[in-house]
């Protein structure tokens, strides 16, 4: 076996590069190798081509490896960036969210979906305020399965307008006879967007301190 086979089948530890880890061969160390094999080798039983062009096969593979792992971390990070890049372009707009709690203006209306998977009837829609008075209430009847948009206008049941602040939405139907709690969605302003560059998220910043990753977001407006 000679000094090359012996550094890839492990049985001898190669001579290493400056910086290098004491395991680990480096491209330089391995031209060194075979330059000193050629010269060393016995005359009367040199390298095979084979055997030759076997151990530069070896090399290249696991230097190939390496470019590997680079040209992902290359990707990666461009689509990082391009996520950041349209994440930013959000700020001032409406995004649909799962989320039960939305921020009510003046002059805004509220709107959400019901993103269901099953049919569902006497579905309704109860708005409450901070403190868990239910203010308002809004039918919605008997609905198939599939996305269904509702909306407030922030008209409370006596009829006045009801003050700009945070507010609670909870949707409740029946499914097969049973009174179970929907899926809900509401749309929410977003106010900034942040990165994580240590696990690459993108987090987008809504109205009410509410703080969600871009995957998240499913539609906006």
């Amino acid at each position: 076996m000679n000094a090359i086979d012996q550094i890839f089948g492990g049985q001898a530890q190669a001579p290493v590069g400056v910086g290098k880890a004491p395991d680990e061969l480096g491209q330089e160390d391995f031209l060194k190798l075979l330059v000193a094999q050629l010269k060393n080798q016995d005359p009367s039983n040199p390298v095979e081509n084979g055997e030759f062009l076997g151990q530069i096969a070896q090399f290249s593979m696991v230097s190939g490896i390496d470019d590997l792992g680079s040209s992902f971390d290359n990707i990666a990070g461009s689509l990082y960036a391009t996520q950041a890049m349209q994440a930013s372009q959000l700020v001032g707009k409406e995004v649909l969210v799962e989320t039960d709690t939305a921020v009510l203006d003046d002059a805004e209306t509220i709107s959400g979906v019901l993103n269901l998977d099953f049919a569902a009837a006497d579905i309704r829609v109860g708005i409450y305020d901070s403190t868990g008075v239910l203010v308002s209430s809004s039918p919605i009847g008997t609905v198939a399965a599939g996305q269904h948009k509702f909306s407030w206008d922030g008209q409370l049941a006596n009829g006045d307008k009801a003050p700009a602040g945070t507010y609670v939405f909870k949707a409740e139907g029946l499914v097969n006879g049973s009174l179970h709690r929907l899926p809900i969605q509401l749309f929410k302003d977003v106010e900034s967007v942040s990165v994580d560059r240590t696990t690459t998220s993108v987090m987008v910043n809504l109205e009410g301190n509410t703080t969600v990753n871009l995957s998240q977001v499913t539609e906006f407006k």
